[in-house]
């Protein structure tokens, strides 16, 4: 696999050039001159890669990014050797890159995980580089070792930078077919003489879209060559559990552990429950992706010995700890970032991540979020296509879970403009444990200088403290309050318009006006997911007038459900709002979507900006 053509960490999301988070279509800062890639395959699986690249430097913003390049190698599995390295100046001259100039390293983000220090990155730091230049570079990677015996996959998706030439050969043994998937490429008659053939993409630059927000991954519509020997996700899953079936097996000391955490429990769902809690709380998660760090996991007993491991490595662990208490369990393969598709070509392409299913519960479960209670997932695993590897099925993880955020808020406004607050928010299900978890990482800085801060985006001086909740909870339930006073709320006396706001802090303002980011949309995006509840309480003092009070709104369509209702009296204006949205059975919206939501959120945003008017004598 290339890790600078795709990104398949455990965890992270699918990126494929650093130029696409951009969001601002072609970068043209540099310039793909020549780019060719050659995989010469065996017969079992292993390969030699040799790339050869030709870029040229048109920005001053692109000589720090490509005064170096790194190529990242797992040194039990993979050989690297860099060819040849140079600079081309305009005038023609050539300043080569000198020995002293490559450095071997340990690949940083595993410093401190002995099991993991078989990974490298061998860097090439190129001298005098300045707008003009031409880089080039030439390496050769050779993987000893198949990723699965007798199978070979690839992954290239489409460049965001402008592009002369990209060209990708396969030389294969000639009964090992190959599959493939060409969005943006365009391919030669393959050639067979001598048992091998020899196949041939070409890379057809056009304009490339400007990447909408929250748009799903590029990976789900975009260019790309996905080739594979793999005949379909049943072959690739078994694949996948074949290489790691026996590392999940368990020993006396699992056994021990196991027995520990399930003591006095009867029901599997609950001792799968408390495996879970305890592997997600203990084991260290150290990302690791799954190409350069092979697919085979570490043994479930010194994943528990060293209290650490990836993705892989947690599924192990799980399943062997199951296993231990009586419960059936399989690795799962799946995307933790935006995409939503499989390719037609069976390949681990945008498979980026491994987690666990118990097929007697029907149940998922991700050991590597430390901040998702039992029974929930991250949401960057729903509504997403699985391989069950085990048995090679292909499933599919919830699309939603139940989660819902409920505030209260009060405000005491005096003759002057001045106010005491009160908020107190809880967020039940899902979004409980995240919440927890973050405040539990709040420093006592973060938490004195929180109300000020939150006061401050408001245009308001003032100050106040926070009242944490249970930070060593389980329950999926949490409630923090703020409480504070503020010198200039508004400006009294005299008639004032007061923005009706239902909420002081990450209400559902914040989410409701992200849905105006994009006016008109050309790519499927995730759907907005959202329960929130909402009530404001503002007290005036005795000689206040409440003038006028915005009319109710009452909304249900197939996206949204919003209610905001108003009430005055005894000089209190009292603000209900409710906020559910999401799109059934399903996570991606599409353009269609989109256009169907805008008159909706029209009527949310023309709410959320309203003002009451109150007179003050």
């Amino acid at each position: 696999m290339k890790k600078y053509l795709i990104t398949v960490f455990c965890i992270f999301t699918f990126a494929a050039t650093a130029v696409i988070a951009k969001d601002n279509g072609t970068d043209k800062s540099v310039t793909i001159l020549k780019e060719i890639q050659s995989f010469v395959v065996n017969k079992d699986g292993s390969h030699t890669e040799t790339v050869e690249s030709f870029i040229q430097i048109n920005e001053e913003r692109a000589v720090a990014s490509e005064s170096q390049r790194q190529w990242h190698f797992n040194q039990s599995l993979e050989t690297l050797e860099l060819l040849e390295a140079y600079i081309e100046k305009p005038d023609g001259r050539k300043v080569q890159v000198k020995p002293e100039q490559i450095k071997l390293q340990q690949e940083p983000a595993y410093s401190g995980a002995p099991m993991f220090q078989d990974m490298q990155v061998k860097v090439a730091i190129y001298p005098e580089v300045a707008v003009g230049d031409k880089i080039y570079s030439r390496h050769s990677k050779t993987r000893k070792t198949a990723m699965f015996p007798g199978q070979f996959s690839d992954y290239t998706p489409g460049r965001y930078v402008p592009v002369k030439q990209l060209t990708i050969n396969y030389d294969m043994p000639a009964d090992m077919p190959l599959l493939s998937q060409a969005d943006g490429f365009v391919a030669t008659p393959p050639v067979t003489q001598n048992g091998r053939t020899v196949y041939r993409w070409d890379y057809q630059p056009s304009d490339n879209p400007r990447i909408e927000t929250s748009s799903v991954s590029y990976a789900d519509f975009g260019k790309q060559l996905v080739v594979s020997t793999f005949t379909d996700y049943a072959s690739l899953g078994k694949a996948y559990y074949q290489t790691a079936a026996q590392t999940g097996k368990p020993n006396a000391k699992i056994k021990a552990k196991t027995a520990e955490i399930t003591q006095g429990l009867s029901n599997p769902r609950d001792k799968a429950y408390a495996i879970y809690d305890w592997v997600r709380k203990n084991i260290r998660y150290v990302a690791v992706y799954i190409g350069n760090g092979g697919l085979i996991p570490h043994n479930a007993d010194e994943i528990l010995d060293n209290l650490y491991g990836d993705c892989k490595d947690h599924t192990s662990l799980m399943e062997a700890m199951l296993a231990a208490v009586g419960i059936d369990s399989t690795p799962v393969l799946i995307n933790s970032g935006d995409s939503f598709k499989l390719s037609p070509v069976a390949s681990l392409g945008q498979l980026n991540h491994a987690i666990t299913y118990i097929p007697s519960l029907n149940l998922y479960l991700d050991s590597t979020a430390a901040n998702i209670n039992h029974g929930f997932l991250p949401a960057s695993v729903w509504g997403k296509p699985t391989i069950l590897t085990k048995t090679g099925e292909i499933g599919k993880t919830p699309s939603k879970e139940f989660f819902k955020t409920s505030s209260n808020y009060k405000v005491n406004i005096s003759t002057e403009g001045a106010a005491q607050f009160e908020f107190a928010r809880k967020d039940t299900g899902q979004l409980a444990e995240p919440t927890r978890y973050e405040q539990s990482n709040w420093r006592i800085n973060d938490q004195e200088l929180a109300v000020e801060n939150i006061l401050k985006g408001y245009g308001m001086t003032g100050s106040g403290t926070v009242q944490l909740g249970d930070l060593k909870g389980s329950e999926d339930q949490y409630e923090f309050k703020l409480k504070g006073k503020v010198d200039n709320w508004t400006y009294l006396p005299g008639t004032v318009g007061i923005a009706a706001n239902s909420s002081l802090y990450a209400g559902m303002a914040n989410s409701i006006y992200g849905l105006t980011s994009e006016v008109e949309r050309t790519q499927d995006f995730i759907c907005p997911e959202n329960n929130i509840v909402e009530e404001a309480v503002y007290q005036f003092p005795a000689q206040a007038k409440i003038l006028y009070i915005p009319k109710d709104v009452d909304v249900h369509t197939a996206f949204f459900e919003y209610q905001a209702k108003y009430t005055h009296d005894n000089k209190q204006v009292i603000i209900k709002r409710t906020y559910k949205s999401g799109k059934e059975g399903s996570r991606v919206c599409t353009p269609k979507d989109h256009q169907a939501m805008q008159a909706t959120i029209k009527k949310m945003v023309q709410d959320l900006r309203s003002q009451f008017i109150v007179q003050v004598q």
